[in-house]
């Protein structure tokens, strides 16, 4: 999910039962609304968020964009590496792939609008390419 999205996540969005949430339209960047698959550990944090905090607000995360840009930075400097929200998501994208998620799925999931987008992730990186070709040399 993108950070903006992830902002504005309403309880209502989530459907604990099915490990869903729905994105509408007015919270996407593209304008279009979609459905994401969400684990059942992360779905447990947030349950366990929400008796934490008794929100009654709007949204569940009181926090804006720029405040987890800031976090995920300071995180990142704590453990010696270079993130952001962006590299997170890129991150995630490129996984999945590797790990043999259809890439129409990993479009649906990011809500990318071509496939073609999802696509440039899946260019693999010389490190890859070396493991693949030795892979093989050692069958």
């Amino acid at each position: 999910m993108r950070v903006g999205e992830f902002t504005r996540l309403r309880v209502e969005d989530i459907d604990f039962s099915e490990r869903f949430i729905r994105i509408p339209p007015e919270n996407s960047k593209t304008g279009e609304g979609r459905t994401i698959f969400v684990p059942q550990e992360v779905l447990s944090d947030i349950r366990a968020y929400l008796k934490l905090e008794k929100t009654k607000k709007d949204r569940i995360f009181d926090v804006t964009t720029r405040r987890i840009q800031q976090l995920i930075k300071k995180y990142s400097v704590r453990a010696g590496v270079q993130a952001t929200p962006h590299t997170l998501r890129h991150t995630h994208i490129v996984h999945s792939l590797l790990n043999k998620v259809p890439i129409t799925a990993v479009q649906k999931q990011v809500g990318h609008r071509r496939l073609t987008t999802t696509q440039v992730y899946s260019d693999l990186a010389p490190e890859q390419v070396r493991e693949a070709y030795e892979k093989v040399r050692s069958i």
